[in-house]
C-alpha cells in the first residue's frame, strides 16, 4: 500500500514538473490580439491569439484559427516574422478540420524579431486563395 502512494505520489511529481519544463512560462502577460475588423480579415475565418515573451528572451505566438463559415473552404493563418538582421520567416496554420472547429498552435521567434505580421485566408483545392492584408501584431523598433 505505502509502495503505491509512493508510486502515485512520485509520478505526480514528475507530471508536474514535466509540465513546467515543457511550457514556455511567460516572463509578461500576454498581450491578446485578433485580425477582425482589420486589413486582414476575410469572411470565413476568425484568426486570433496572444504574444509574450518567454523567460528565454523568445517571443512566443499563440496563433487559434477558427473556420466560421459552411463553404467548401478552409480557413488560414498567414504569419511573416522580420528580423533585425534583415531576415525574415514565414509559417501558415490551415483549419480543415471544418465549420466551427479551431486550431492553435505557439509559435516561437528569436529575441532580434522586430514585426510579426499575420492575415486570414480562406482557400479550397478548387480555387485560389482569398487573403486579407497582412496586419501587425508585434513591433518593436
Amino acid at each position: 500500500m505505502k509502495k503505491r502512494r509512493f508510486a502515485a505520489a512520485l509520478l505526480g511529481i514528475s507530471a508536474l514538473v514535466g509540465t513546467v519544463v515543457i511550457s514556455p512560462a511567460p516572463a509578461q502577460a500576454a498581450t491578446e490580439w485578433s485580425m477582425s475588423n482589420t486589413s486582414a480579415d476575410v469572411s470565413g475565418a476568425w484568426v486570433h491569439g496572444s504574444w509574450w515573451w518567454g523567460d528565454n528572451g523568445r517571443l512566443y505566438v499563440k496563433v487559434q484559427v477558427k473556420d466560421t463559415v459552411a463553404n467548401d473552404r478552409n480557413a488560414k493563418a498567414r504569419l511573416a516574422a522580420y528580423y533585425r538582421d534583415g531576415g525574415t520567416r514565414y509559417e501558415e496554420l490551415a483549419n480543415d478540420n471544418g465549420t466551427n472547429s479551431t486550431v492553435t498552435r505557439t509559435y516561437n521567434f528569436a529575441s532580434n524579431v522586430t514585426r510579426v505580421e499575420i492575415k486570414e485566408c480562406t482557400d479550397n483545392s478548387l480555387s485560389a486563395n482569398i487573403c486579407g492584408s497582412y496586419s501587425t501584431i508585434f513591433y518593436r523598433s
